[in-house]
């Protein structure tokens, strides 16, 4: 199945991954990823609301495709769906929106040289800084944005005991269109993980593994034997895309997750990483070959 999607005709907004953000009229907030929560502050409102459509922008970039954003302000939560492009849309109650016929694109001010550019720009054009219209307070690492396989290595420190330590753990309106009711999505392939300290596991799409793992956003929770305890409670979640990818979230774990690869790198915590169909990856002391079930 070809990632990318068309802008015409209706379009049906996967869950996966789902953003949640909170809005307050002092111009902070919060942005949950997949899980994951940081602080969020901007000069205003509105420029707090232009900073977390960008940051969907960027993700819905790496992933191809539109990303949900569910936006909560006043007591009222608005689902949202983010272009690639940088346009937003109500999602309709089927799970769909229509073409972005006559919407426009977002604008907001650098956060180092105020020049104003569209959610789209991952870099200033003026001053060159990366994610000029970042409104999170605290990221994870530079730039902030969803880890691609040739991402250069994160230096983690020395690995963590975890016996005694559980885990280091309204929106501007918008154009729409009527809409027609949109065929089902065929249902996502599952997965195969085979494990170093266990026999392998069939799961369904959605999962999120740990040593006691909570289930996060309805996914499947896998508990999986970690010798050492350097397996986090809540580690990771991995999911099959609607475009059949694997893709891992580090949920800001203890002793992180190392893509096997040529050269082997780390993955950026809170951030959804594509990672190839039978990848092996270094959860703490558990290595896990990730396939989709045939």
């Amino acid at each position: 199945m070809n990632a990318t999607q068309p802008l015409t005709g209706l379009h049906r907004v996967p869950e996966w991954p789902r953003l949640a953000a909170t809005v307050t009229h002092d111009g902070t907030g919060t942005l949950t990823i997949n899980g994951v929560s940081r602080a969020c502050a901007a000069e205003s409102v509105a420029a707090l609301r232009t900073g977390m459509i960008a940051r969907a922008v960027a993700i819905g970039t790496q992933l191809r495709r539109p990303i949900r954003l569910d936006v909560t302000e006043d007591g009222r939560t608005h689902a949202l769906a983010v272009r690639p492009e940088g346009y937003v849309q109500l999602i309709g109650a089927d799970g769909t929106i229509p073409a972005p016929d006559g919407l426009s694109i977002d604008e907001g001010r650098c956060r180092i040289c105020r020049r104003l550019q569209p959610v789209t720009s991952a870099t200033c054009v003026q001053c060159g800084v990366d994610e000029p219209l970042r409104v999170e307070v605290a990221p994870p690492a530079e730039p902030n944005t969803v880890a691609p396989l040739a991402a250069a290595p994160i230096t983690r420190p020395n690995p963590v005991e975890l016996d005694e330590l559980d885990e280091l753990h309204d929106v501007e309106h918008t154009r729409i269109s009527r809409r027609a009711t949109a065929p089902a999505a065929p249902p996502a392939p599952g997965l195969h993980l085979a494990f170093n300290t266990q026999r392998s596991v069939d799961a369904g799409p959605h999962i999120v593994i740990g040593r006691n793992p909570e289930p996060v956003d309805g996914r499947e929770a896998l508990t999986v034997v970690t010798p050492g305890r350097m397996l986090s409670r809540t580690h990771a979640t991995i999911d099959v895309d609607d475009a059949g990818r694997i893709v891992v979230t580090d949920l800001d774990s203890a002793n992180g997750i190392e893509l096997q690869s040529a050269p082997p790198h780390w993955l950026t915590p809170g951030e959804p990483t594509v990672i190839p169909d039978g990848a092996t990856i270094l959860l703490g002391d558990v290595y896990c070959t990730v396939a989709r079930s045939k």
